[in-house]
């Protein structure tokens, strides 16, 4: 097992101080805790100087790098210099010096914490190379299996049933169901045969399809959709984290400031009295040092968002890393994939106008076939009577034609139906309506749809009661789209996007100057996801690669989570903003003291320092708590 090398340095150098303090309260020897302090400092800086000193060599200076070791070695040179002998041997004599490893320790434990919120996990892309197949059976002279970049465009390619197509392409001969729902975000299958496009990425359901290719293996779908993900998850990964932004700032004004104070009073001093006075002055500065060290933002800021992550967490709510609170509480947009994310994702009976009797003949008809309306069906009627199904054909993708016990069945789209003959009502409806007969006579329809989750609608009006616009972005098809939206009140709706159309769709919603906050579920989701301002997946129902790509999941598929946790976030970001000012404010204040009073009592700095810490802290561990 590997263990991480900042834990080690941290219990190393805690290991040590036990000691050193107990020598140093109790014995007072000093050799003895000097050298303990000596190496617990150096079990937790070893890895602050390497980063301090690389940074010199790229001419970067004033970071919180170099704040740290100033600051920790200037106590260790206020201890031994400013500290007669007889104090240092005494019980004690090594308190300054505990401080400056405190300082390292503190921050080493901040810089634990920061790394563990902001980890990514990569494990998730090799399920998205998975929609890239390894290789492809093309027709040549005979079949030959090859890699796909080997396919030229216009070439044939075999695809069985049970098989993901590798290329974009045309199907040549032919016909069967095909499962677009990884690239699409499509719930029904497609029923294609010669002249239909299919993508690269899809799943052969039933049919043994030969497909003319249209495109180069690196520009078909699910190669386009990888690099979408690689190419935005590169551009989130340079995200510059706070306290090195503040360093940049905060550390050479308070390195200025601080040799103004240890130069220019004993200057003026020796100019108009002739008296020596750097020794006190000069302690000064170490001390202005040692009280501007930010331990208290450089542990309460990391510790406001790891609590905030364990807050969300009670919502059934995951996010990644502390730069998902921002652009969660700052989301003005929400964008909804609609199946699996909005909907329930499988196929079921909505309705159905069938009699018991004949609904036990359809469905054994049905029992014969495997894509997923024929398992509907068949689960919608699970008990049934003992019967025999002598034929069962499937007619060009209109529906079944089956014989049983000695009854003609029927079941399919109008045009099925019509093409017999036989008369019935037509009715309109964005849902798969499947119209039966049973010896030539017409008994009934069959509604599926893929239904809406009950916590979908609750989800949109919360958002639009914070002032949210809800949008649903969909590769289903535009009377599908349109019945759903208006079932939950989405403010807007787009049909029949490609998951780069999807991408066009949020860029665009961004370059308005909306945030944009995108939930999806489908490895067609990923691109999207991971190119929103926040990406949120679905974790019960998402692929690995959709869970990947996001920055956040919800655990429990229930959107009505998401309103609580953009509330939940914009508490957190107030913590931490609290914590900020008011650590700068006591530090300024105390800093002010010390540039008053010459020979500053330290103690005074280290009860600062360590007191602001434990408050920030203790206001850090509110933003565990969650309304329930």
């Amino acid at each position: 097992m590997r263990i991480d090398r900042r834990v080690l340095s941290i219990f190393i150098s805690a290991g040590l101080l036990l000691p050193a303090i107990l020598i140093d309260k109790i014995g007072g020897i000093f050799p003895a805790y000097l050298a303990l302090y000596a190496l617990s400092w150096l079990a937790s800086a070893w890895s602050i100087v390497i980063k301090a000193l690389r940074n010199l060599r790229r001419g970067v200076i004033f970071d919180e790098n170099f704040l740290m070791l100033i600051a920790s070695i200037g106590a260790f040179i206020i201890n031994l210099v400013f500290t007669t002998n007889d104090e240092l041997w005494s019980a004690g004599g090594g308190e300054v010096m505990m401080d400056g490893v405190l300082v390292m320790l503190l921050y080493q434990v901040g810089e634990y914490f920061q790394a563990l919120a902001v980890r990514r996990s990569r494990k998730g892309i090799k399920k998205l190379l998975a929609l890239r197949p390894d290789c492809a059976v093309v027709e040549r002279e005979k079949e030959e299996e090859v890699f796909p970049d080997e396919v030229a465009v216009g070439e044939i390619i075999v695809v069985k049933p049970g098989e993901r197509i590798a290329i974009d392409g045309e199907v040549e001969s032919g016909s069967g169901y095909v499962d677009a729902s990884a690239i699409s975000g499509e719930s029904e299958p497609v029923f294609v045969n010669r002249g239909a496009s299919v993508k690269s990425g899809s799943v052969s359901v039933d049919g043994l399809l030969r497909v003319r290719t249209t495109a180069e293996f690196g520009e078909s779908t699910a190669s386009r959709m990888l690099r979408l993900v690689e190419e935005a998850s590169e551009k989130k990964a340079k995200q510059e984290n706070f306290i090195t932004a503040f360093a940049k700032v905060y550390t050479p004004i308070v390195c200025i400031i601080a040799v103004l104070v240890g130069c220019i009073p004993p200057l003026i001093t020796l100019a108009t009295s002739g008296g020596n006075v750097w020794g006190d002055w000069i302690y000064s500065a170490l001390s202005l040092l040692v009280i501007s060290c930010p331990c208290a933002l450089v542990i309460s800021v990391p510790l406001t968002f790891f609590g905030g992550i364990g807050g969300l967490s009670k919502l059934g709510v995951l996010v990644k890393g502390a730069d998902c609170f921002a652009p969660l509480a700052s989301a003005t947009t929400v964008a909804f994939d609609k199946t699996g994310t909005v909907t329930e994702g499988r196929f079921s009976v909505t309705e159905c106008s069938i009699d018991s009797d004949n609904l036990a003949l359809i469905a054994e008809a049905e029992s014969r076939f495997t894509h997923p309306i024929a398992r509907s069906v068949v689960n919608y009627c699970p008990a049934r009577p003992p019967l025999s199904c002598k034929t069962a054909e499937d007619v060009s993708g209109k529906g079944i034609k089956a014989v049983v016990d000695s009854h003609e069945i029927l079941v399919g789209k109008a045009e099925l139906l019509k093409s017999y003959g036989i008369e019935f009502e037509e009715v309109k409806s964005p849902f798969t309506t499947l119209y039966a007969s049973v010896d030539g006579e017409y008994v009934g329809r069959i509604v599926l749809a893929d239904k809406v989750k009950e916590s979908s609608k609750l989800a949109v009006d919360s958002f639009r009661k914070m002032g949210m616009k809800t949008v649903m972005l969909t590769g289903d098809r535009t009377d599908v789209a349109e019945a759903v939206a208006k079932q939950i009140g989405i403010d807007d709706w787009r049909a029949n996007m490609l998951p780069e159309d999807k991408v066009s769709a949020v860029k665009e919603l961004r370059k308005k100057g909306e945030k944009v906050m995108v939930c999806g579920d489908g490895i067609n989701d990923a691109p999207v996801l991971a190119v929103s301002d926040l990406g949120c997946a679905m974790g019960g129902v998402s692929s690995d690669v959709a869970i990947e790509a996001s920055d956040a999941v919800v655990m429990n598929d229930d959107l009505s989570r998401l309103p609580k946790a953009k509330k939940h976030a914009s508490k957190v970001i107030r913590i931490a903003m609290q914590n900020i000012i008011g650590s700068l404010l006591i530090k300024v204040g105390i800093m002010a003291l010390a540039l008053v009073l010459p020979f500053f009592p330290l103690w005074i700095a280290i009860i600062g320092d360590v007191g602001v810490c434990l408050v920030a802290i203790l206001n850090a561990t509110r933003a565990l708590s969650v309304k329930k």
